[in-house]
């Protein structure tokens, strides 16, 4: 039995897989959780020590199994969350905790960094990437000025998943998508210069050699072969953006795909040809080479509807659930509501980039109920991915096919509003393994085990379909024009609310 391991290193979680390049199926998985840390407003943090703990007991599992089913690995992929920040010091050290992608601290340093518009332009079209939070020159330049004993003993900068292989390989690399969207890699020279790296008061030898996704960066160190008892002679890869594998296995892969994921947070993903122009979105390089996956990604999505149960929950001794809401809704006569939300209830990335955006409840009266609030819930998400597709189209982009995944995909009522929404076909994936399944294939495919990125779509057989209903149209055209019309209305307000004296 020949097969391939994939590890992703998740916000809540560590993932361990192992595929079977035979029978192209998930024969094994396993998970161990991990911590996001927030000690201040706006700060999300991680420690990479957890992600390399975590790493090595999952393989440690892997290793016991691999040997009792007498199985015969070739490769090892990871995939996680970008751009987050890793410091090393020259002993290999992290310095402090990653700071995540979602961090929103370096208001000030990106003011400080981008004084006018005329920086920001040059700065877009060096690299391809709009000025936001996710930027690492701005989270370095907090440091440097926050914590100038831990920015002296800077070695290395790096992401997560390339701090993960560097543990499994002692081998330094940075995967390409990261250094896309840090911000500090000349997107027609493919290399990080001296201009962007001053962005951050960084040095060029901090940063180590950009790779491919599937590139073989080098083997599984000795010493964790001993440590976990897995073959010998494992080739590890580059690894690979968590939401761009997980689109590319999801089935994005012609121009014009589009996958919608109804996770935590909402995210958004769309095969190019091109690399997106407009710096409303994510600019990343697609799996496959020659195509690029502009993407966006909303705060809030699940989360949201967590809040609101739990405060539901408060106030009854009923049991409240999504299922027990959605069943409530679908008992009504139609599923429209007077009321609006705006889902900005941890300031919003895309496409507005406004970490001051609030959560906004709009349109109340004495005659809406707790099913009218969920119904407003549930299309205040719809309505923000349908902002995203605003943009996409507004840059001459067609949108062919919509694909759905991750958990708020169940919900066949969320889905019926997202289709009703879109007026097009929405295709449910269902048995959908996710990020660290694409770092599996990619693996696979660096040693030859498979051939081709279309053999992907071997593992994508099943689709739910979810059809328009016509009647909502002119409904939600109007709904929709109105939730776009909020924002613009209350955007200046948002920021006073933090000036607030509690």
């Amino acid at each position: 039995m020949t097969c391939t391991i994939g590890v992703d290193i998740g916000t809540t979680s560590t993932i361990g897989i192992i595929l079977n390049t035979k029978n192209n199926k998930v024969i094994y998985k396993t998970s161990r959780p991990t911590k996001l840390i927030s000690k201040k407003t706006g700060w999300a943090e991680e420690d990479p020590s957890q992600w390399e703990k975590n790493t090595i007991s999952i393989l440690k599992e892997i290793g016991r199994y691999a040997q009792i089913k007498k199985i015969s690995i070739k490769s090892l992929g990871v995939t996680g969350m970008l751009p987050a920040l890793i410091i090393l010091d020259k002993k290999f050290k992290p310095l402090r905790f990653s700071i995540q992608q979602s961090d929103s601290r370096t208001e000030k340093e990106i003011k400080k960094i981008f004084p006018t518009d005329f920086k920001k332009q040059e700065f877009t079209k060096i690299t391809k990437c709009g000025v936001n939070q996710q930027l690492i020159a701005p989270k370095l330049l907090w440091i440097a000025t926050n914590e100038p004993k831990n920015f002296k003993k800077i070695h290395i900068v790096m992401g997560s998943y390339d701090y993960i292989n560097f543990i499994l390989t002692g081998i330094f690399s940075i995967e390409h998508n990261w250094a896309l969207e840090s911000g500090l890699m000349d997107f027609r020279k493919k290399k990080f210069t001296n201009y962007l790296l001053k962005l951050g008061r960084m040095k060029k030898e901090w940063m180590p050699p950009i790779n491919h996704s599937e590139k073989i960066i080098g083997k599984i160190k000795k010493q964790i072969i001993q440590k976990t008892k897995l073959p010998k002679d494992i080739s590890v890869i580059a690894g690979c953006a968590d939401h761009i594998v997980s689109a590319f296995m999801a089935g994005v892969v012609k121009p014009g795909d589009v996958l919608l994921k109804f996770g935590g947070a909402g995210d958004i993903m769309i095969s190019s040809k091109k690399p997106f122009k407009d710096t409303r979105l994510f600019n990343d390089f697609h799996i496959i080479p020659g195509l690029y996956m502009p993407n966006g990604c909303m705060a809030t999505s699940g989360s949201m509807l967590n809040w609101f149960i739990d405060l539901v929950q408060l106030d009854t001794k009923k049991i409240i659930s999504h299922k027990l809401l959605d069943k409530k809704i679908t008992k009504r006569k139609s599923l429209k509501t007077t009321c609006t939300i705006l889902p900005y209830f941890l300031g919003e990335k895309t496409p507005i980039h406004d970490v001051h955006a609030k959560g906004t409840i709009i349109g109340l009266t004495l005659n809406h109920s707790i099913e009218d609030l969920w119904i407003a819930f549930l299309e205040s998400v719809c309505f923000a991915f349908y902002h995203h597709i605003d943009v996409i189209r507004e840059n001459n982009i067609v949108v062919k096919n919509f694909f759905a995944s991750d958990g708020g995909s169940k919900s066949q009522v969320w889905m019926q509003i997202m289709s009703n929404l879109l007026q097009k076909p929405l295709k449910i994936i269902v048995g959908h393994h996710g990020s660290s399944h694409g770092a599996a294939f990619l693996a696979a495919k660096a040693v030859n085990l498979y051939s081709d990125y279309s053999q992907a779509q071997k593992f994508n057989s099943h689709y739910l379909l979810v059809k328009p209903q016509k009647k909502y149209k002119d409904y939600y055209k109007n709904k929709y024009s109105i939730y776009r019309e909020i924002y613009l209305s209350l955007n200046n307000l948002y920021p006073k609310f933090n000036k607030i004296d509690l």
